[in-house]
């Protein structure tokens, strides 16, 4: 269980900046041995408190409206694991095998906190079927999945591959996804994907990384509808938006982490950069580049005291969105069971 204080001036234009709220994770995990190994069914499941109704949705902001729209009860993970060998094969919503990431989460929304490449363009979680091979140091992954979390409202599916070497202290590894976009006709955006990770572990000292090239942006023309009508969330980083005719827009980003772990204290820092490709959209074409810092306290068990703080680069915007400022912090506590 968490409660906490928001403040993200990167959306001041919003109304919704500045906020109290409160929210809880609940984990279920059966394992039952069998002949050939283990099955494993594993639950994770997010509580979260909505905001208010009335929510401001002038012409300019009621494109980011559904970014506001926060569901009570979030399913995080449901999947049925199947452990045989150096095998692992798993069926349902679970954790995105592309990349992997090393820093600490605070809150409900993944997302917050997060470097760019993990808030903007690679997934958390994904659904579908994935196969999972470990050999000594080597590992390979490979999953056919929706290509976004939950159910798809597309026909056509993603593939996500991974090959890696990691040991106790250490970690390596190179992924892909391919997907042709999520979503139908004049809603499909591109999904895709190809990435590097690591990780080093010295004593109490952790460095992680990773970079990815990614494509995004819708498929055909979008002047001819109505922003409004755009009704899903929507980056404030304008990467939903057209470039050309079935031609994605394509970027390049990276981030290094380092934690500090000690007795009962985390110090975690993390600079990132993303550059997106020159379309002529000054609202679009602007590098990002972000800082953020995270430390928890544990001054008894099962209670801890976080915060995050983000600081981002100033970029151009929209008259409607001027006030926006390029920081934000959360501090919270939270008890857990």
């Amino acid at each position: 269980i968490s409660a906490y204080s928001l403040n993200d001036q990167r959306i001041y234009w919003s109304g919704l900046e500045f906020s109290f709220g409160s929210e809880a994770i609940i984990r279920v995990k059966i394992i039952k041995k069998i002949k050939w190994g283990r099955i494993i069914v594993e639950n994770e499941f997010f509580i979260n408190q909505p905001f208010g109704e009335n929510i401001l949705k002038d012409e300019g902001r009621i494109k980011f409206f559904s970014n506001y729209e926060i569901e009570t009860f979030e399913i995080s993970k449901m999947n049925i694991q199947l452990e045989t060998g150096n095998f692992v094969f798993k069926i349902g919503k679970a954790l995105s095998p592309f990349g992997r990431a090393s820093f600490p989460i605070f809150n409900n929304n993944l997302n917050y906190g997060s470097p760019f490449i993990r808030s903007e363009a690679i997934l958390w979680r994904e659904t579908g079927v994935f196969i999972n091979f470990k050999w000594g140091v080597f590992s390979a992954d490979i999953a056919a999945v929706n290509g976004e979390e939950n159910r798809d409202t597309n026909s056509g599916k993603a593939g996500i591959f991974r090959i890696g070497l990691e040991h106790n202290n250490w970690r390596i590894g190179a992924s892909m996804k391919e997907h042709d976009g999520y979503g139908s006709e004049w809603q499909k955006l591109y999904k895709s994907h190809i990435g590097l990770d690591l990780m080093f572990k010295f004593s109490n000292l952790e460095f992680s990384g990773e970079v990815i090239w990614d494509e995004y942006g819708f498929h055909r023309q979008v002047d001819s509808f109505n922003e409004s009508d755009i009704f899903w969330p929507t980056s404030i980083y304008y990467r939903d938006i057209f470039y050309k005719y079935k031609e994605p827009v394509q970027g390049f980003g990276w981030y290094g982490n380092l934690k500090i772990e000690l007795e009962r204290l985390l110090v975690n820092f993390n600079y990132g950069i993303y550059v997106p490709e020159n379309i002529g959209n000054i609202y679009h074409d602007n590098t990002i580049k972000r800082f953020i810092l995270k430390l928890s306290f544990n001054p008894i068990d099962n209670i801890n005291i976080y915060f995050t703080g983000v600081l981002e680069n100033t970029k151009p915007e929209e008259s409607w969105r001027q006030g926006a400022k390029g920081f934000a912090g959360l501090f919270g506590f939270s008890f857990k069971i």
